[in-house]
């Protein structure tokens, strides 16, 4: 193999096998995550069955908030994955760490209020026998979401992987828990600060692990 001889021989070698791409534009990936979101809200309403107390005004303050978090978290975490799914310079975004910050204000609230009222809350704490149903569920809601994000990612050319990794954690679980949780009953402060947030940081934990290696390039 003859080496170039010149700059301009040398880019023309790396260019010859090149061919042309359809260029990844940022709104695809929201919109697939979005698409990705509604359907998994969907299936768990034909699954569960869609809790129609919170449009007869039934539903809790504490029902609101968690759920506004959480689409205050999928939202800011989807638009900093989508925006560095591309090679770029510069500062990153840091909403989804203090959506998750603000977030954690939830589990917080919940352990303080078992701790005042320890007996009247059992159920709802580690004795809560719809725990693990939720908890369960909200999981395989995010892993939806989470097959659309790592499919964008595939098609894009995202550099920091660890940093893409832990937004689609904290995107899919998000979204995912938000879309189960109109199918959910349950609005105290304890089950929706315990059961409703932790899918989050296990979601996150584990794309960090599993993600990186799916979307390098």
């Amino acid at each position: 193999m003859n080496e170039p001889t010149s700059r301009a021989d040398l880019i023309a070698a790396l260019a010859e096998n090149c061919a042309p791409v359809r260029r990844v534009r940022p709104w695809e990936g929201t919109a697939l995550i979005i698409a990705a979101t509604a359907a998994a809200a969907i299936g768990a309403s034909m699954v569960f069955g869609f809790w129609r107390g919170m449009l007869a005004g039934e539903a809790s303050p504490f029902f609101w908030i968690t759920n506004a978090l959480l689409l205050v978290l999928g939202t800011a975490s989807t638009a900093a994955l989508v925006t560095g799914a591309l090679p770029q310079v510069g500062p990153r975004p840091n909403a989804p760490m203090w959506a998750f910050a603000l977030l954690g204000a939830l589990p917080l609230a919940a352990v303080i209020q078992l701790l005042r009222v320890p007996h009247a809350h059992l159920n709802e704490g580690l004795g809560d026998p719809d725990a693990l149903h939720c908890l369960t569920s909200a999981l395989a809601a995010g892993l939806v979401v989470a097959i659309a994000a790592v499919l964008f990612l595939r098609r894009a050319a995202p550099v920091a992987l660890a940093r893409q990794a832990w937004l689609t954690g904290l995107a899919s679980g998000a979204l995912g828990t938000l879309a189960f949780g109109l199918t959910c009953p349950l609005d105290g402060i304890v089950h929706l600060g315990l059961w409703h947030v932790l899918p989050v940081p296990i979601a996150a934990l584990v794309a960090r692990v599993i993600v990186p290696p799916l979307i390098r390039w």
